[in-house]
């Protein structure tokens, strides 16, 4: 835990928002920008204090203790701004991905790529066992990325187990939870329809039109996907940081495969198909254009967590 000022407090506010982003884009961690950023050990730190002591503190009105215990600042400004990259600027991302698909999946790439290319920069445990790893994670990342998503369920205890899955995006750099969702065959009903249909719920009594029931339902279903969420918080960080104390080697250098694996997902002539859009020459070389964007925006914010 740190003693951050109020400008520290507005940088982990954005932050925020970026994993905020980060996590709702198939194939893209929000792991990725805590190590990126250089919170990633302080989050995970946090995650595991969501336990049973927490709960006891919390209903026996301990609340300063509790607060103090669960490092509640630091948890409380990230969620904020994860909610406020759900409910505004991930709207505009829904827009783009319509309006210029290969664009926005040229930047998913290029961000993607700059954080395989940085987690490949800083891992230095290379030998035989560890690349027999890294070649696992690779071989995974790519056998992922041709299955075949499941069909939607809106089923409660499959939205809830869904909430379990998807936590892995915040917990595990590498391993992109809304990618796990399109597997799941509920991305677009979790993190798309039924957000905004929650937000919808929630300004519902301040405007005069009449809640419709379809918001409520939505509202429902998105609940029950953040209890999942919390669960797989509490007990995902806790089984990952047990595998970090006893193999860490072996679990980077899987992660490390597994995300280079997962650029075939992301590759813009792949998924624009998707959108039923066909790249001519000159699409092609605003497609390169906005990877490298999404190269210098991760390089960037390398840079500056390096200089601090």
């Amino acid at each position: 835990m740190h003693n951050r000022s109020f400008s520290d407090y507005g940088m982990l506010l954005l932050k925020g928002v970026a994993m905020g982003i980060a996590n709702k884009i198939p194939g893209v961690s929000g792991g990725i920008v805590a190590v990126v950023t250089g919170f990633y050990k302080e989050l995970i730190f946090s995650f595991q204090r969501l336990n049973f002591k927490a709960v006891y503190l919390l209903f026996r009105g301990r609340f300063r203790t509790f607060w103090q215990y669960i490092n509640g600042a630091f948890l409380g400004t990230l969620l904020l701004g994860v909610i406020l990259s759900y409910f505004t600027l991930s709207l505009l991302l829904d827009v783009a991905l319509t309006a210029f698909p290969h664009h926005v999946w040229a930047v998913f790439f290029g961000l993607v790529l700059a954080s395989a290319m940085l987690l490949y920069r800083d891992y230095n445990a290379w030998k035989i066992k560890t690349i027999a790893f890294a070649l696992i994670g690779l071989a995974v990342g790519i056998g992922l990325s041709i299955l075949s998503p499941s069909q939607q369920n809106s089923s409660l205890i499959y939205v809830f187990l869904c909430g379990v899955v998807s936590i892995v995006g915040m917990t595990l750099p590498g391993l992109s939870g809304s990618f796990l969702l399109i597997l799941l065959g509920n991305y677009t009903f979790l993190l798309v329809d039924a957000v905004n249909g929650f937000g919808r719920w929630i300004v519902s009594p301040f405007l005069t039109t009449q809640l419709d029931a379809q918001d409520t339902h939505y509202a429902l279903i998105f609940g029950v996907f953040m209890v999942g969420s919390l669960v797989g918080i509490s007990s995902l960080s806790a089984l990952i940081h047990r595998i970090q104390q006893k193999a860490n080697d072996e679990l980077q250098a899987t992660l490390i495969g597994f995300v280079f694996g997962s650029l075939f997902i992301l590759w813009p002539t792949n998924r624009v198909e998707d959108f039923g859009v066909s790249l001519s020459g000159q699409s092609i070389l605003w497609t390169v254009f906005w990877g490298v964007i999404g190269l210098l925006i991760v390089f960037v914010l390398d840079y500056y967590e390096r200089k601090k």
